[in-house]
């Protein structure tokens, strides 16, 4: 039988590359999306909720979340199988797990934000809206960047040991896993820096993917 072809080795690597893209992507758009629901709770509250336009913005910001979420698992799917047996099954156990885990309090999250547009019109009072998008803030600004941190740093580690990426990646993913797990409440634009650190990552695969089609190139020559 004959060996892979370099196509065949390489479209993990563009498929890894491509769901972390995705993942960040729709995941920031997301947020910005179900945020979008006023926080005071008085007549402009109802008002926004009465509106219809509204509704459909939260619902499709609730199917971006769900996207991102495979989006994740794909993106540590592909990274696992990549390393193969390199990995450490420790970390890629630790790895896999956090990002099961921030998917669940993602999506629980995404889905009491968007609650209003589930339930449509004024069928939900204020207070319950308050209660729902209580537990959305405790996960996105609390639980989540711990989780968020513990998969970062796996993920660092894996690429540390691997040197599937350059060091500098690593240890910039020790510092932004240090910043989510140590700060108490998290704002929303370190909220973001999982994203950012895995949109970054995948840009990186791609680079020294096309580094290594050239080099590839220029030894067959």
């Amino acid at each position: 039988m004959q060996p892979p072809t370099r196509l065949t080795r390489r479209r993990p690597v563009e498929s890894a590359a491509a769901a972390g893209i995705v993942f960040s992507v729709t995941s920031v758009i997301a947020l910005v999306l179900l945020r979008a629901l006023p926080h005071q709770w008085g007549d402009k509250a109802a008002v926004w909720r009465a509106d219809e336009a509204n509704h459909r913005e939260l619902a499709f910001g609730l199917g971006l979340a769900s996207i991102a979420a495979v989006a994740l698992l794909w993106f540590v799917a592909v990274v696992r199988r990549r390393v193969g047996e390199l990995e450490d099954r420790f970390f890629s156990t630790v790895f896999l797990g956090s990002a099961i885990v921030y998917v669940c309090v993602w999506l629980v999250a995404a889905a009491n934000l968007a609650a209003p547009a589930m339930a449509r019109g004024d069928a939900l009072s204020p207070e319950v809206i308050k209660f729902a998008d209580a537990i959305a803030a405790g996960l996105l600004l609390s639980v989540g960047p711990r989780i968020q941190a513990v998969f970062v740093a796996s993920a660092s580690t894996i690429f540390l040991h691997t040197s599937v990426l350059p060091n500098w990646v690593a240890y910039l993913g020790y510092t932004v896993a240090a910043v989510l797990f140590v700060v108490p409440l998290v704002a929303s634009p370190m909220g973001l820096a999982m994203p950012v650190f895995v949109f970054a990552t995948s840009l990186m695969i791609l680079v020294l993917r096309q580094f290594s089609a050239s080099v590839d190139f220029d030894a067959e020559s």
